[in-house]
């Protein structure tokens, strides 16, 4: 975290930033009225996959969001958690210390 932009990061922020400019664009020339009552007056955007999207602020809090754990209620990279302790040399639960966690 922090440091020096990638070009990764520099092109996500790009797509992120149009985004944005088009969603305000779609609410160019509406009353307040009509602004209020649209859920996507109140949105958060994100990637999801390969797509930017946006998503209503109430559905991410009601439907989305584990406030409890603070967490999203569907992670799907946790199906990849071990794929990625592999990758990282992390040891498994079977070949650590009971006693202090620490690898045998």
């Amino acid at each position: 975290q922090g440091g020096t932009p990638s070009p990764m990061d520099r092109v996500r922020a790009v797509r992120l930033a149009v985004k944005c400019v088009q969603l305000l664009e779609d609410f160019a020339g509406k009353s307040r009225d009509e602004i209020a009552e649209d859920e996507m007056s109140v949105a958060v955007i994100g990637i999801k996959g390969a797509s930017v999207v946006f998503g209503p602020m109430e559905r991410l809090e009601k439907e989305e969001t584990d406030w409890k754990d603070r967490r999203p209620k569907k992670e799907y990279w946790l199906k990849l958690k071990a794929v990625v302790d592999t990758l990282s040399g992390r040891p498994k639960e079977s070949d650590c210390c009971e006693t202090c966690g620490k690898a045998k």
